[in-house]
């Protein structure tokens, strides 16, 4: 768990009002709750239709931001409409309680049905796209969400195929500046809270634990955090205490879905910057692999589907020449060779037919001598500046790489830090804040930077 997990979540309230009526909504029973509020089965009086009510605690009528952020995630989910997102069909203030309406969705949460254990690479990727194209109608209006959790995360079954459908847009954000935000009908923006981030632990991107509002690529991480713990079962670790792109890379998936993860665990400037650009590189990723899987049939079946005469043509096709089949020989792989040895073109004095090379030992040959050209490029210099003692001779080499590197929350941390004269520093694309940015400044305030560098640790 996070250090400070109270500044990140609601505690649980426990209200059940199932059994009683609002206006001409029936609750017939409680179906999940939460720290803002319970959602019921629900039968309309009126026209006997089922649906699922959202029902604001009470112990928030009192507070005008909980009640703002109520009202717009009702407007938020009756705008944006598909087929992955659940629609809202109305809200208002109803026998003293403030309500959602919304499409009943008869299933599990992700986070149900991981209770139970991990789930296969191949379930857990049709799941994400499912998620990924809902996230694509969100921020195609400019909307982020900023709470994807296996709890936000509904499964159901239409006609013998599992649907993933997001869900709770309690605090989704509109990401000012962006026109396609135009055509929402909406109310105040909710103000923010100092020292709360909406959202749930290990799911929040890192730059939203350092204080940014988040925007598309926070959806983006959290993403790849539900993704991880669908494959593993487990939480992503805190990306403040270790990297969350090295613990992926264990993972046990195909290579080009699991570039993809990373993708979306990176720090944020190599993120996928959308959802859209994420879902692309899994449906690439997914048509290779089928290809693949398509080639090898193919060819295990070449005789079977008349493909014979093709394989009798291509072994009768000339052999490349013996040079072409040898790998290039490189000064290092002679130098430290051991064991191997050479044939001699010189014939032997004892048969002058040739019949029987001579092979000379390798260790008994001079090293061939390296051909000019270019070196390989060596290893960046780490950045550093030296200052003077008396007299001007150099007294003491600073190494500023290494003196920053002292500032990482935990070494298996990975950070870029843009260096400006006379500008502040920027982490991971973002401005320098919390115990880490202030480190970082102390350190570029004591060593002034004499010219811009990006530096990675």
């Amino acid at each position: 768990m996070f250090a400070e997990p109270d500044l990140f979540t609601l505690p649980a309230l426990d209200h059940d009002f199932s059994g009683e009526t609002l206006g001409r909504y029936h609750l017939d029973r409680r179906v999940g709750h939460g720290g803002v509020a319970s959602i019921y089965a629900t039968t309309c009086k009126n026209t006997g239709a089922i649906f699922a009510l959202k029902v604001l605690h009470p112990e928030h009528d009192g507070n005008p931001i909980a009640v703002q952020r109520f009202r717009q995630e009702a407007q938020l989910g009756a705008q944006i409409r598909h087929p992955n997102l659940i629609p809202v069909y109305d809200q208002g203030w109803l026998g003293g309680h403030h309500f959602i309406a919304m499409e009943l969705v008869e299933g599990k949460t992700l986070a149900d049905v991981l209770a139970n254990g991990p789930i296969g690479w191949e379930r857990s990727t049709a799941i994400v796209c499912d998620l990924l194209a809902g996230l694509v109608a969100l921020h195609e209006r400019a909307v982020a969400h900023r709470d994807i959790s296996p709890n936000n995360c509904m499964l159901e079954d239409i006609g013998g195929r599992e649907r993933a459908r997001l869900f709770d847009l309690s605090h989704a954000r509109v990401v000012p500046d962006m026109r396609e935000a135009d055509g929402l009908v909406l109310g105040l923006p909710p103000e923010s809270v100092p020292m709360v981030i909406y959202g749930t632990p290990h799911f929040i991107a890192p730059e939203r634990l350092r204080g940014s509002p988040g925007d598309f690529r926070t959806d983006v991480f959290s993403m790849g955090a539900l993704w991880f713990t669908a494959l593993t079962g487990e939480a992503l670790p805190d990306p403040r205490n270790a990297d969350p792109v090295g613990v992926a890379q264990r993972l046990k998936i195909p290579p080009a879905l699991s570039a993809v993860l990373l993708g979306a665990l990176e720090i944020r400037p190599r993120r996928h910057h959308s959802a859209t650009s994420m879902l692309g590189a899994i449906e690439q990723a997914l048509k290779d692999l089928r290809g693949r899987r398509r080639r090898r049939r193919l060819w295990a079946f070449a005789p079977l589907l008349g493909l014979l005469p093709f394989s009798i043509w291509l072994a009768h096709q000339p052999a490349p020449a013996d040079e072409a089949c040898l790998p290039a020989a490189s000064p290092e792989s002679v130098e430290h060779a051991t064991a191997a040895s050479v044939v001699s073109p010189v014939k032997p004095a004892s048969d002058p037919q040739g019949a029987a090379p001579a092979v000379v030992p390798v260790a008994d040959l001079e090293p061939p001598a390296r051909a000019a050209g270019p070196l390989a490029p060596a290893q960046e210099p780490l950045p550093a500046s030296t200052t003077r003692g008396p007299a001007g001779l150099p007294a003491q080499r600073f190494d500023l790489r290494r003196t920053l590197a002292k500032c990482k929350p935990h070494r298996t941390a990975r950070i870029e830090i843009t260096i400006r004269p006379g500008e502040r520093a920027l982490i991971d694309g973002d401005r320098a804040a919390g115990e880490l940015g202030r480190c970082v400044e102390d350190v570029l305030t004591a060593h002034p930077p004499q010219q811009a560098e990006m530096i990675k640790l």
